[in-house]
């Protein structure tokens, strides 16, 4: 058999194109095949069966594969989760933002309202006042007049009677309009109060707002980083198997 192989020499096997060791007497990936344990000859080219070809195959792959490193030790698994993170707040800060914008929008709005409502309410229950106390301040000089007129034609201006009546008519005009000041007063700070706690409930309810969407963004910037990390993972796990199906080995 010509040939120029080097006896024990590695070359790739025609009939199975693996590397393995020639000799005279066949391919092999020991020693040689047709040296038995006495060191005689005992065999030659045309004795290697397919099952040994397919053993010898077999063994020069696990060799050549046993070392190569693992997918997870050549490429550990990274994932920046402080990047993400911020990807993640540039992303959702501009929407939680216009939200919390909007909402104190509708306070400010809500707030100025009801003030407005107050000084418009206050200048009614002014004019109402300032009205009343007029008609009763032209009534009681109405009706001092007329006592003074029909106790002079009488001849009894100065009478201690006519002191008593015009004294009479100050009382009850008195009564009258201190009845409605007190009324006027109570509605006025029923008004005020009304405003103040419309106040107190816009600002209580921004606050609250304010904290349940800071709360909400922060959980949305987590689900979205956890999110990021999830497909980063699921991407590794493909490259992984992908190198394993290729070099033979899970690492």
């Amino acid at each position: 058999m010509a040939t120029n192989y080097q006896t024990g020499g590695w070359y790739d096997n025609p009939a199975t194109g693996t590397n393995m060791r020639w000799f005279p007497s066949g391919w092999t990936t020991g020693a040689d095949p047709g040296v038995g344990s006495s060191g005689s000859n005992n065999s030659s080219p045309g004795a290697m069966t397919a099952d040994s070809i397919v053993k010898a195959a077999t063994a020069a792959y696990t060799s050549a594969v046993k070392n190569v490193p693992s997918y997870e030790s050549v490429n550990p698994f990274a994932f920046d989760e402080e990047l993400a993170k911020a990807n993640a707040t540039s992303e959702y800060s501009p929407y939680y933002s216009r939200l919390l914008s909007d909402y104190t929008q509708n306070v400010e709005r809500t707030k100025s309202r009801s003030a407005e409502d107050l000084k418009t309410t206050l200048d009614q229950l002014s004019a109402g006042k300032e009205y009343y106390t007029g008609v009763q301040r032209r009534a009681l000089d109405t009706a001092t007049r007329s006592t003074n007129e029909g106790y002079a034609g009488n001849g009894l201006f100065f009478s201690g009677v006519r002191e008593r009546d015009i004294k009479e008519l100050q009382t009850e005009s008195g009564a009258r309009v201190g009845d409605y000041m007190d009324t006027y007063k109570y509605n006025t700070g029923q008004a005020e109060l009304g405003n103040t706690r419309t106040i107190e409930n816009q600002d209580t309810a921004l606050s609250q707002y304010s904290r349940d969407n800071t709360e909400a963004q922060k959980a949305a910037i987590a689900e979205n980083v956890l999110q990021r990390k999830n497909e980063a993972l699921t991407e590794y796990g493909i490259k992984s198997k992908n190198y394993a199906n290729e070099f033979g080995t899970y690492g």
